[in-house]
């Protein structure tokens, strides 16, 4: 699932012009990152013209943080290149100003985007990023109220109890203008949401259900996660 998902994500960087990808954190996408990394440094993949920007961040948290996003963009994938970006840019999650912070990524997105690529994980709530349950599919970066599904896996993440209430994240009007969108999933306990998403109603209710209408997305999830899609069709 890393490899094919790494892969894919290489393919949608073109090699003719300067490019835009953002990739996820958390547990399930590290493969991923360090398959595209090892791609990277072996000169399959060449990113020098090629911009990073994060997905998400936890709204009290930066890169200095253990658990945080932008942690693991961090030491996951820009410290571990051999080459680096053409650029990078980072979400803050204790900027003074985060209505100002939500500025600052749209600029950098129309700047320089859209996305070439978007790689995605899937919330057990369905959300993308920190597009959680209800939200406006017209929204570009926004802060959110993190949902009480979000917030119980928190445990997995920080080795400490944070109360932590909001996230800031990409839009799904951003996502969705991507060039390419890669979704990946893995794991018995994300087969639920990943059949709601591809084989129910288009929905707010399960923001991922949005990317049915996406014209070139991908999902890329093993077997455990995939398990009711094979069943509902066959792919």
């Amino acid at each position: 699932m890393s490899l094919a998902a790494a892969r894919l994500a290489a393919e949608g960087i073109p090699g003719d012009r300067e490019s835009l990808i953002s990739f996820p954190g958390g547990d399930t996408p590290l493969g991923m990152v360090e398959a595209f990394t090892a791609m990277v440094n072996d000169g399959t993949v060449d990113i020098t013209r090629t911009r990073y920007v994060s997905l998400d961040e936890w709204v009290g948290l930066t890169e200095k943080d253990a658990g945080s996003c932008g942690r693991f963009n961090f030491d996951n994938l820009i410290n571990k290149m051999k080459v680096p970006f053409l650029e990078y840019h980072i979400i803050n999650g204790k900027a003074p100003d985060m209505n100002e912070e939500c500025r600052r990524l749209d600029g950098y997105i129309v700047k320089y985007g859209p996305l070439d690529v978007s790689v995605l994980g899937i919330g057990m709530n369905g959300h993308l990023g920190f597009n959680e349950e209800g939200v406006d599919f017209s929204l570009n970066a926004h802060v959110t109220p993190l949902s009480a599904t979000t917030k119980s896996v928190m445990g997995k993440y920080f080795s400490e109890s944070l109360d932590l209430e909001y996230g800031i994240t990409q839009g799904i009007a951003q996502i969705m203008a991507a060039r390419k969108a890669v979704l990946i999933a893995n794991g018995s306990h994300k087969a639920d949401i990943l059949y709601k998403a591809f084989r129910g109603p288009v929905t707010n209710a399960v923001p991922a259900s949005i990317l049915q209408e996406h014209p070139n997305c991908y999902v890329v999830a093993d077997e455990k996660a995939a398990a009711k899609l094979r069943i509902s069709k066959n792919v």
